[in-house]
């Protein structure tokens, strides 16, 4: 926790003495002595009046800005050793987080994830990202999540419930993807373009051919977003077209 380093960096800044703090929010200096050695945590009922006592919010004051930066450095760990193909790793990565966070449902979605993708545990994987969907988090996360729930269903032969989750996604022109060129400026616009174009006319060509085969390959590029076998983009708007033209 950030909590002590914090309480011993903002008492020092406002030239407050141990006991002079203790004084304003009504404890001993014994206690804040305590506090500062990392030795126990304030109650929650003083939080409010320590916040106050320095200047700052109870954010602040528990370190919640380094608390989201470490767990952002979890995820990037685990992602890379992912894109790797070292999913016990990851899953090792995560374990270590929940340590410190053990009621944190992302971290936990995460792990389950990774394990699945590793070809373990798949049931235990949709229990959670179906727990985590019911919870408070970021759209993007849940967004995510979702998606690779559609598959973990579709591998564990739950079509009925993949296709009623797909069924309540947003449509594509909501996806980042789409949405965001809109907004650039050249050349930054036509660099995103060329950089996400292939991988959207690579999953639409996999649409078309038919493929619904969700291997470990096929999970870790959803989970991370990534596209290991880009198709040509000549021979991808071929194939859409006479999709289409067949189609007609």
């Amino acid at each position: 926790m950030f909590i002590a380093k914090n309480i011993r960096r903002l008492r020092l800044d406002m030239g407050f003495t141990q006991e002079e703090l203790a004084a304003h929010v009504g404890v001993t200096g014994q206690a804040v002595s305590k506090w500062e050695r990392d030795e126990c945590y304030p109650d929650i009922t003083l939080l409010p009046g320590l916040a106050n006592c320095f200047g700052v919010t109870v954010d602040e004051l528990l370190g919640m800005k380094e608390i989201k930066g470490k767990m952002w450095g979890v995820y990037a760990r685990a992602n890379t050793l992912q894109a790797e193909g070292k999913y016990h790793d990851a899953a090792a990565v995560y374990d270590e987080a929940l340590k410190t966070f053990p009621a944190d449902l992302g971290l936990s979605a995460a792990r389950a994830e990774a394990l699945a993708m590793a070809g373990e545990g798949i049931e235990n994987a949709i229990e959670t990202c179906e727990r985590f969907l019911a919870g408070d988090m970021s759209e993007k996360r849940r967004a995510s999540v979702a998606a690779v729930l559609c598959f973990f269903y579709r591998s564990a032969g739950m079509t009925e419930k993949a296709e009623l989750l797909a069924r309540s996604r947003p449509h594509a022109r909501e996806s980042r993807e789409l949405l965001l060129p809109n907004f650039l400026k050249q050349p930054e616009r036509e660099a995103y373009l060329r950089e996400h174009l292939p991988g959207i006319l690579t999953d639409i060509c996999k649409l078309v051919d038919g493929r619904t085969d969700t291997g470990e390959e096929e999970l870790r590029q959803i989970s991370l977003g990534m596209y290991q076998k880009l198709i040509d983009p000549t021979e991808a708007i071929s194939k859409i077209a006479g999709f289409l033209n067949e189609s007609a």
